[in-house]
């Protein structure tokens, strides 16, 4: 017959070893989900500011065409202003709710929109997976088309 001192207790650690590799597992799963969900919380307001910056160029160019064709360049966008100031390199501080970068970007006379102005708007932010070298990895870029609205062909 076995010896059974000790036995109750390699069962305990055994059940316990157990235990702890369930709970990490939970973890890792709760962890990962909870990081999607802010990933897809993140995108979808980029998202939504992308498309709000789409809608102010093109009321910018439907007021006043004239005005709107001398835009062009890289134009930094902050929330709540229709401004687009001076033209940028690029723009490096978040301008939307302290967490985002909207850019602007204005190509007059654009191939890709048979000789109409391309607007692009790039809503990009920063979180825990960006490396230093690119701070701002995670980006959704929205791009259209704009015409003059106002003008009228000849027959």
């Amino acid at each position: 017959m076995i010896n059974p001192k000790g036995q109750t207790l390699i069962e305990a650690l055994i059940a316990l070893g157990a235990a702890v590799v369930i709970i990490s597992a939970i973890a890792v799963v709760v962890i990962t989900s909870v990081s999607n969900s802010d990933f897809s919380k993140y995108q979808n307001l980029a998202t939504q500011y992308a498309q709000q910056g789409i809608d102010i160029m093109r009321s910018q160019s439907e007021s006043d065409w004239t005005s709107f064709t001398v835009k062009a360049g890289t134009f930094c966008l902050s929330k709540g202003t229709a401004n687009l100031g001076a033209p940028v390199t690029n723009c490096n501080t978040p301008n939307v709710d302290n967490f985002f970068v909207r850019e602007v970007i204005i190509t007059q006379a654009s191939a890709s929109c048979q000789g109409s102005a391309k607007v692009a708007v790039d809503v990009s932010w920063s979180s825990g997976k960006c490396s230093a070298s690119n701070l701002y990895c995670h980006s959704v870029l929205l791009d259209t088309c704009l015409a003059n609205i106002n003008s009228v062909s000849a027959p």
